[in-house]
């Protein structure tokens, strides 16, 4: 299934079906073409061309072969990210 825009998953919740997925978390690691991001749930590899200068990002990544590639890397330098987790689990309760 294709779709036009970025599904949020967490790292632990990708499957093979997964085309366009965004992630949030901290970025644990930066190497020269990729960056490890860290959710909570998980870690993944991401390939990105491009310079990072925040350590909690959104990123917006096509699925190829099974690898991620970060299309987009948003900063949320500022999120407080305890307050959106719970909001995301009032949601994910509320089937929202």
């Amino acid at each position: 299934m294709f779709t036009n825009h970025y599904i949020p998953k967490k790292i632990s919740q990708l499957t093979d079906k997964d085309s366009r997925i965004s992630l949030i978390g901290s970025i644990t690691q930066s190497k020269e073409n990729s960056f490890i991001l860290d959710d909570g749930t998980a870690r993944t590899e991401i390939s990105f061309e491009g310079k990072l200068e925040s350590k909690l990002v959104r990123a917006f990544c096509s699925i190829m072969d099974e690898k991620l590639k970060a299309d987009i890397v948003q900063p949320l330098e500022g999120l407080d990210l305890n307050l959106f987790k719970k909001v995301n689990e009032l949601y994910e309760s509320a089937n929202v």
